[in-house]
């Protein structure tokens, strides 16, 4: 402390040192003493004029005569120069009452009292025992300045009591009055470090430390610390309030580097050029390094990359500044991510990352980021291989891993790589169970056919995986117009499926006229079918009862007994949609026929995935070629019936994608033909199509291709007499050509669909015993080879009429070398409660088709 140096000052060649600023000087005799004041004063009179030093001659010379010997009194001057105050005041005591009427020196008795008062003022302060101090030091005229010794003491006990009021009086007084440099300079220096903004403002305008700052470079170094200390309080409060304006203002002013680089982290975050100004004036000023910091930063904000590089590179070492090198180049790599120059943007990244560990994150984001900016343009142009690789660079980056891998999962699913695509997207998932992954896995999965393992994992690892797939599983039934599966997923989702699972009841009339022969191959009937539908969920159950009225004609020949036909076909029918779809029906042949009704029907199963389908069918089927084959009729001669035809057998169909919009189909069907009192028979059946699928807006499909069909028969039956069962089975049958069909969109008040082919065809029918159930030589009938075009057309359109009544019908025609058919139908359906949108089973069926009867 001050103090303690003061105290330990050299006077009169004797030095002593007592504790906190108890170091104080003497000399042996008053002429030293007086001496020693220039250095520090303890109280000790001076005796500089010659009448005085004559005076205390005298004294001494009678002193020598009646007091004590020279050396006892020496031996006090001796105590003090030892700064052993208490002692020397002991022996000058003991000096006065060994010796009576013995007056001790004056100046001796007041180096004595004051080194002794000192003493205990140096004491006390030592022990920080203000108060005491306070009470010793003797009072002190307004005017006047006290000692150095006492000046600081006094300033020590004031500051140790903390009172702010105090502190600021003593020392606008004491640098009122004071006027010795050094003293005034250390004290204005304390000042600066002590008092509050009131005491340093009352300094700063104090005219008298003014006018010696003026005339002194120790003090005006002093002053300025006080002009200092006064600006950063008054800076701070600004600060602090709230009235940033002011403090910046101020920094401006006082031109204090430190205020200036405060003012410029003040203003960074809201005016990042002006707080880069203040750093530049800052280091300038030779402010602290800090400020450059501040400088890279502001440049940063205010996206001045170049003044930032800059900032850095005239730093005393830019290798200590790794940190803001690396900030740098991450404000450039994102400047050149917002440019679209993804590239250098990366590379950039990767730089700051060198610079400074500590910003991979920050630089893995914007790397990553750029690599998934260009992903998705690459994705937007159609380059799903380019996008697909640099979404996997960006997974490299730990900010942008998993969003790398999604996106490399989409551009899979849409490359067609649809396992890998399935694979990812269910890791994906499994590490975080969230709406992105599960919709790509869910897609994926239906395409891989990997339904199954996607729910089997959706019920282990939870999250929205599950309704996601049901979800899909309902969009992939309505799409595929398996509408009460879709309803009974998601009842909500679909508003056009409102009443898709009420009951309804039909009434349809058909009416059919085929040419050919009187009596034979000619049929005209009509059909009345009356029929009622309940629907449970996925499950359709239906039941009706079909009447046929028949006219063959007359045949010309008198062993051909046909007549008109009244006779009804009664039927249940069930299907049940799904990803696997089953329908069933079981009925009678014609009953009050001329031959006894048998048992006929069919199963179908069929399944559709990723576009490929398979359908499997068992039946047996009534053959409706004739009224001969589908109700039988008696011989003319024997009166025996003969005919109704069952053809039972199977029937496989697959269809397999190739690409998006074209695809491949065959069939295969073998079958066995067995009628009452008619020659058994055979058939095989094969056929394959090519059919592109042309997308139109209101269609459901619009598909045309070539196709070649085959069929060939063990016996040629199509005749009319005993034995035949009276339908068409040639031994070779050829036919190809083109085909149109078309639906529009279902779920609306109507519905069209259209079927249409023309084809070249070539047929071999050999020639036939007359009864082929009689053994023996018989005349051979029949026998022949056609070919020539064909063509069919069938039509059916459905209309709701009211919210509860559809009104539907169907025409169809063939036109073939071999015969003609036209058939035409109406029916009438009741929805109770009503129904929005129109289905394919609201067409009408075709009674005289029993291969369309069963459609799962």
């Amino acid at each position: 402390m001050l103090l303690r140096r003061l105290l330990r000052a050299a006077a009169v060649g004797a030095l002593i040192a007592p504790s906190f600023g108890g170091v104080m000087t003497a000399a042996a005799d008053p002429a030293l003493a007086g001496k020693a004041e220039g250095v520090i004063a303890i109280g000790i009179p001076t005796a500089d004029e010659p009448a005085q030093q004559q005076e205390a001659q005298a004294a001494a010379t009678q002193l020598v005569e009646i007091g004590p010997a020279p050396a006892d009194v020496q031996a006090v001057w001796d105590l003090g120069a030892a700064n052993q105050w208490n002692s020397a005041e002991d022996r000058l005591a003991g000096l006065k009452a060994a010796n009576p009427g013995w007056q001790p020196p004056r100046d001796l008795i007041a180096y004595v009292a004051n080194g002794a008062l000192d003493q205990r003022i140096a004491d006390a302060v030592a022990e920080h025992d203000w108060t005491t101090v306070l009470s010793a030091l003797p009072p002190v005229a307004a005017d006047k300045c006290e000692t150095p010794f006492r000046l600081f003491a006094r300033a020590d006990a004031l500051e140790g009591l903390g009172e702010p009021a105090a502190i600021n009086a003593y020392y606008v007084r004491a640098l009122t009055v004071c006027d010795a440099p050094d003293s005034v300079a250390t004290l204005a220096a304390r000042a600066a470090s002590v008092l509050d903004q009131d005491g340093l403002a009352a300094l700063r305008a104090l005219a008298p430390l003014q006018q010696r700052a003026s005339d002194n470079a120790q003090i005006g170094a002093a002053y300025a610390k006080i002009v200092q200390a006064d600006n950063r309080l008054q800076f701070n409060t600004a600060i602090n309030t709230g009235h940033i304006g002011a403090a910046v203002a101020l920094a401006d002013t006082s031109g204090d580097p430190d205020l200036l680089m405060q003012a410029g982290w003040a203003m960074l975050e809201t005016d990042p050029s002006g707080a880069g100004q203040r750093f530049s004036r800052s280091l300038a000023e030779s402010g602290p390094e800090d400020a450059r910091r501040g400088l890279v930063l502001a440049s940063l904000a205010s996206g001045d990359i170049s003044a930032a590089r800059a900032a850095v590179s005239t730093a005393p070492d830019p290798a200590s500044l790794a940190e803001l090198s690396g900030r740098i180049e991450l404000a450039d790599a994102r400047v050149h991510r917002e440019q679209g120059s993804w590239r250098e943007a990366v590379t950039l990244a990767n730089s700051a990352v060198s610079f400074f560990p500590a910003l991979a994150v920050d630089a893995g984001t914007i790397a990553g980021g750029a690599l998934l900016d260009a992903a998705g343009a690459a994705t937007e142009a159609g380059n799903y291989t380019k996008a697909r690789a640099l979404a996997l660079e960006a997974a490299d980056y730990a900010p942008t891993r998993r969003a790398g891998r999604m996106r490399a999962a989409w551009s899979d699913l849409r490359l067609g790589n649809d396992a890998a695509a399935a694979s990812l997207f269910s890791q994906l998932y499994v590490e975080s169970p969230e709406a992105e992954s599960a919709e790509g896995y869910a897609l994926a999965a239906q395409r891989t056919g990997g339904m199954d393992t996607a729910a089997a994992l959706a019920r282990t690892v939870g999250g929205p995986l599950g309704a996601r797939l049901t979800a899909l599983n309902a969009s992939a039934a309505f799409d595929q117009g398996d509408y009460l599966t879709a309803k009974a997923l998601a009842p909500d989702s679909f508003p056009p499926l409102e009443g898709i699972d009420s009951n309804w009841y039909r009434q349809a009339v058909a009416v059919r006229s085929q040419g050919g022969t009187s009596g034979q191959n000619r049929l005209s009937g009509v059909v009345s079918t009356t029929s009622a539908g309940l629907i449970r969920g996925r499950n359709r159950y239906e039941a009706g009862v079909s009447v046929y009225s028949l006219d063959p004609g007359r045949s010309a020949l008198p062993v051909i007994d046909a007549s008109r036909e009244t006779v009804a076909m009664p039927y249940l029918a069930w299907a049940r949609e799904g990803d696997t779809s089953i329908a069933a029906r079981v009925g009678v042949t014609p009953l009050n026929a001329d031959v006894d009704p048998a048992l006929v029907g069919e199963i179908a199963i069929a399944h559709e995935d990723a576009g490929r389908a398979v359908e499997a069918r068992a039946f047996a089927r009534p053959k409706m070629d004739s009224v001969l084959s589908f109700a039988g009729q008696r011989d003319a001669t024997t009166g025996e019936a003969f005919g109704r035809v069952i053809e039972s057998g199977v029937a496989l169909r697959g269809r397999l994608p190739v690409g998006k919009s074209n695809t491949l189909q065959a069939d295969i069907e073998a079958t066995s033909l067995h009628g009452e009192n008619t020659a058994d028979n055979s058939k095989l059946a094969l056929g394959v199509a090519a059919n592109r699928n042309f997308a139109r807006k209101g269609f459901a499909y619009l598909v045309s291709g070539l196709f070649y069909q085959f069929q060939s028969y063990d016996e040629n039956t199509n005749f009319f007499t005993p034995g035949h069962g009276g339908y068409f089975s040639p031994q070779t049958f050829h036919r190809t050509g083109v085909s149109l069909n078309a639906q529009t969109n279902p779920m609306k008040h109507w519905i069209l669909k259209a079927d249409a082919a023309v084809a070249y065809e070539s047929v071999s029918e050999d020639p036939v015993r007359a009864n082929p159930l009689l053994r023996g030589t018989q005349p051979l009938i029949g026998g022949s080879d056609s070919s020539g075009l064909a063509g069919a057309l069938d039509l059916s359109a459905a209309r709701r009429i009211a919210p509860e009544i559809i009104l539907s019908g169907n025409l169809s025609a063939i036109q073939s070398e071999a015969y003609e058919d036209v058939r035409v139908g109406l029916a009438l359906t009741w929805v109770p409660g009503g129904r929005d949108g129109l289905v394919r089973n609201d067409l009408p069926q075709d009674p005289f088709n029993p291969t369309a009867w069963t459609q799962p």
